[in-house]
């Protein structure tokens, strides 16, 4: 699990997390399918004279799925 769940609580608050977000698991894993669907690809148009900040609007977006997906993949550190 992701240290990121757990900052700043106390023991007995981090085994009530990590007991719930297991419960959660199956909530979790859809989320992590519909985020998964969301994920971007771009091929770029270089006629365009904005492709270039296109290309760094879909990085981001996609950076950001990337980002919620490792921290609802309970199996990963």
């Amino acid at each position: 699990m992701h240290t990121a769940w757990f900052k700043g609580l106390t023991k007995d608050q981090k085994e009530k997390r990590k007991q719930f977000l297991l419960a959660n698991q199956e909530v979790l894993g859809m989320l992590a399918e519909v985020l998964e669907n969301d994920f971007q690809e771009y091929e770029p148009d270089y006629k365009n004279p904005s492709w270039a900040y296109e290309q760094a609007d879909v990085n981001g977006h996609n950076r950001a799925i990337r980002r919620v997906q490792n921290l609802i993949a309970l199996t990963k550190d």
